[in-house]
């Protein structure tokens, strides 16, 4: 497998959540798994993640959840990507109501979610940062 694709993929393991369920419905990540995922992620190596790595690996996850490969995520596209899946998450994301997600909606909403993790406003995400964010979710028994 290319390299590249094999650090996407094991970014996609733990960003899956991230992307399909979102703050709202986010199960937390091992600190190990995070750090992995973030090292992963890191493609130019210098420790951060900035946006453009960041929108790299969603739209890798977006590709991976789209199984009929049409170029949205319909919800039950979502449930079945994520055990995380968040109804009201997922209608958030879909600006023009139509059911599915494209992948501006995705990307879209992902980059908010950028900003509110680079809590000190230095335009990169720093693993620390990732973690105290990780943390912040509710656990997944908590949100129902």
């Amino acid at each position: 497998m290319n390299p590249r694709i094999a650090r996407l993929a094991a970014v996609a393991a733990v960003a899956s959540v991230a992307l399909l369920a979102g703050a709202a419905g986010a199960q937390q990540a091992s600190p190990d798994a995070v750090r992995k995922a973030f090292a992963a992620a890191d493609a130019n190596g210098d420790g951060y993640l900035n946006i453009d790595e960041y929108v790299a690996n969603v739209i890798y996850v977006f590709r991976d959840a789209d199984k009929n490969r049409d170029g949205f995520i319909t919800e039950q596209e979502s449930i079945a990507y994520s055990a995380m899946h968040s109804p009201e998450r997922f209608r958030s994301a879909d600006r023009n109501g139509d059911g599915r997600l494209s992948v501006g909606e995705a990307v879209a909403i992902k980059v908010i979610d950028f900003f509110e993790i680079d809590t000190n406003r230095d335009g990169v995400l720093s693993v620390e940062e990732v973690l105290a964010y990780e943390r912040s979710l509710p656990a997944a028994g908590a949100r129902r």
